[in-house]
C-alpha cells in the first residue's frame, strides 16, 4: 500500500500532546504529522470560531495558512474546531478523509466534501456522559437553589426561604421531559431512572414506535410541555430544530416548570425565554448556552432570581478531549487495518 499521510492539528482544547496517541498509526506506514493551530490557542478565541462556524459554516472563517500547506499531499486532516473549508479543501488535492474531533461537523464545508467524495469522520457521543452527568447537576441546582444559597452564603447571608420553596418536591413526585433520545438525551434518561421519577419522551427524528422499543414513554411535544415540570433540551441545532423552543411551547408549561439546556442556545426562543422568566410564566430555566457567548454584562439573564446559569461547561471534561483522540484513532485505524489487508 503506497504511504499516506496524516496531518493533525490541535488547538486550545486538544492540543499536540493530546494529540500525540495519532502517531501511533505509523504503525500502518502512515506518516503522521501533529501541528498547532495557532489561532486557536485561547479560550476566547476559541468560542469565537465554535460559535462562528456553527452559525455561519466553515467558509465564515478564515483557513490556517500553514495547515493548507502541509495539507497539500495530505490523505487524512484530523481537525478539532479548525476550518476545513473552501480553502483547505482547494490546496488538499489527494484528501480522502476529513476527521473531526467533536460530534458536529460545522466547521467543515460539507457539501464541497461530498462533492468530491471525502469522507466525514466525527467523534459522536465523544461528551455524552458529561453533558449528561452535567443536565442532573443544573436541574438540581436550580430545583434546590444551590448556586444561589451558595452565592448567598459567601456573601455572609444565611438564607432558607426561595421564591420556589412551595414548588419544591422530590424528583420521585415530578415529571420530566426529555426532547431528543440520541445519545445524550438516552443517559439522561438512564440517570434519571434512578430518582424514580416520570419520564417522557420526545423525538422530532424518532417515530414512538422506536421510542417505546427503547423502553420509553412517548408523547408529543405538546403534551410532554403541558405534563413535564422540568424539561430537557437534547436535539442537535439545524434549521428543523431552531427556535425549537418559542413563545408557544414555553406558553404550553406548568408555571412551577424549569426549561434545561445544556445543548444549543438557538433550539430556544431566547427572547421569549427571557419575558417567560420575567413575567414567571414558567418557574425557570438552567441554562450553559446563549446567543451571545461570552454572556453581556448587560444580560437580562444576569437579573432573573429564576435561573441557573453557567458559561458553556457541560462538554468540558478532561475525558471528552481524550474520548475524543481515542475515537476517531479507532476509526482511522480501523479503516487503515481495512486497506493494509486489501
Amino acid at each position: 500500500m503506497e504511504k499516506m499521510k496524516l496531518v493533525c492539528l490541535g488547538d486550545a482544547a486538544i492540543t499536540m500532546d493530546l494529540m500525540e496517541p495519532m502517531k501511533e498509526l505509523e504503525k500502518y506506514g502512515v506518516d503522521v504529522v501533529l501541528m498547532e493551530d495557532e489561532g486557536i490557542q485561547t479560550v476566547q478565541a476559541f468560542t469565537e470560531i465554535m460559535l462562528k462556524v456553527e452559525r455561519e459554516g466553515a467558509d465564515a472563517c478564515p483557513a490556517n495558512r500553514k495547515f493548507c500547506e502541509a495539507a497539500k499531499d495530505a490523505d487524512i486532516v484530523a481537525v478539532h474546531l479548525s476550518p476545513v473549508n473552501r480553502e483547505v479543501l482547494a490546496a488538499a488535492a489527494k484528501l480522502k478523509y476529513v476527521a473531526v474531533l467533536r460530534s458536529g461537523i460545522e466547521n467543515v464545508s460539507e457539501a464541497l466534501c461530498r462533492e468530491r467524495g471525502i469522507r466525514i469522520l466525527n467523534a459522536p457521543g465523544r461528551s455524552a456522559h458529561a453533558v449528561a452527568d452535567y443536565t442532573l447537576a443544573m436541574l438540581l441546582a436550580q430545583a434546590r437553589n444551590v448556586a444561589r444559597s451558595h452565592k448567598l452564603l459567601m456573601e455572609g447571608k444565611w438564607v432558607k426561604k426561595y421564591p420556589n420553596n412551595s414548588d419544591i418536591h422530590d424528583l420521585r413526585n415530578c415529571t420530566v421531559g426529555v426532547v431528543g433520545a440520541g445519545q445524550i438525551g438516552r443517559k439522561v434518561i438512564d440517570r434519571l431512572r434512578g430518582f424514580g421519577c416520570g419520564i417522557l419522551v420526545h423525538d422530532p427524528f424518532l417515530p414512538d414506535g422506536e421510542l417505546e422499543r427503547l423502553g420509553y414513554t412517548p408523547a408529543g411535544l405538546d403534551d410532554l410541555l403541558r405534563q413535564s415540570d422540568f424539561v430537557t433540551l437534547h436535539l442537535r441545532l439545524s434549521e428543523k430544530t431552531a427556535r425549537f423552543i418559542s413563545g408557544r411551547e414555553l406558553g404550553l408549561m406548568k408555571k412551577t416548570a424549569c426549561l434545561i439546556n445544556t445543548a444549543r442556545a438557538g433550539l430556544v426562543d431566547e427572547a421569549a425565554l427571557i419575558e417567560a422568566l420575567q413575567t414567571k410564566a414558567i418557574g425557570g430555566a438552567a441554562l450553559d448556552v446563549f446567543e451571545e457567548e461570552p454572556l453581556g454584562t448587560e444580560s437580562p439573564f444576569l437579573r432573573l432570581d429564576n435561573v441557573t446559569i453557567t458559561p458553556h461547561l457541560a462538554g468540558t471534561c478532561a475525558d471528552t478531549l481524550t474520548n475524543s483522540v481515542e475515537i476517531i484513532k479507532n476509526a482511522l485505524e480501523e479503516l487503515l487495518r481495512a486497506m493494509y489487508h486489501a
